[in-house]
Order: C-alpha cells, then sequence, then structure tokens
C-alpha cells in the first residue's frame, strides 16, 4: 500500500493546437474562447485557451504513466477542482501529487483506497490546477 505523504511528479506534455481542436470535436464544446481567435483577443485571457476539461483529462493521462498505475484498479472520483490559471497552446504541463490518504478498501477485500492530491502546473511553475483524484488500488 501506497503510504500517506509519497510524493512523486508525472511526467511533462506540452499542449498543442491540434489537442484543443480535436477535444472541441470529441466533446461538442465549440467555445469560442477555444477556437476563434479574433474572439479570444477581446476575451478575459487574450488569446485562444485550452478547455478545462481538456487540462485535466491530460492530467489525468500523464498520473496514468506514473509507475504507481500498476497498482490502479479504478477510478472512484474527483473532488476539489479548482481551475487557478489559464493554459495556452504550447504550454508544458504536469502534476506534482501526494497520497493524502490510504485506507484498506471494506467492500473489495485485497484493496485499498488512495485519494492523490494532484497540483497541475505548467512551465513557468504557475499552478493551473488543483485536485483530489480517488482511486481504487491493489495492494
Amino acid at each position: 500500500m501506497l503510504e500517506k505523504g509519497y510524493k512523486f511528479t508525472t511526467k511533462r506534455r506540452t499542449i498543442t493546437e491540434t489537442d484543443i481542436i480535436l477535444f472541441a470535436g470529441i466533446t461538442g464544446d465549440m467555445h469560442p474562447a477555444h477556437l476563434d481567435e479574433l474572439y479570444a483577443k477581446s476575451s478575459l485571457f487574450g488569446k485562444r485557451v485550452a478547455h478545462g476539461f481538456l487540462v485535466i483529462s491530460i492530467l489525468q493521462g500523464l498520473l496514468a504513466q506514473h509507475e504507481i498505475i500498476n497498482k490502479i484498479v479504478a477510478l472512484l472520483g474527483i473532488n476539489n477542482v479548482k481551475f487557478k490559471s489559464p493554459v495556452f497552446v504550447g504550454d508544458t504541463i504536469w502534476s506534482e501529487c501526494e497520497i493524502v490518504d490510504s485506507r484498506e478498501s471494506k467492500s473489495k477485500p485485497g484493496n485499498y483506497i488512495a485519494t492523490i492530491h494532484c497540483i497541475g502546473k505548467k512551465q513557468d511553475v504557475t499552478d493551473i490546477l488543483e485536485y483530489d483524484v480517488i482511486e481504487l488500488m491493489s495492494l
């Protein structure tokens, strides 16, 4: 069982134009803040921004590539999501994570439930996203 307090950093990934276009197509989220450069210039961020759910999805994918993945059985939930800073095309993102809770599963013997607190960052070390992921993990 991973002990409470265990810290790790995920791999990194750069957000591309293709990521945003494909995510918009898959989800149907065609908001002009993501796709229309003229609209975005006069918006809050001054240029096109990546979808928040694209960012959290990529961060979860990076978590899934970490060595702890061979212990993960199922995603149980994502809590306390806070979007802190925009992500743009060309930004490189990753997460710094810590196991904040770890206990044996009562309903799934031989497994445990871990809560992992993740803070997404980008290349200037700005916090972009913060959340807790709850995973069912094998012993």
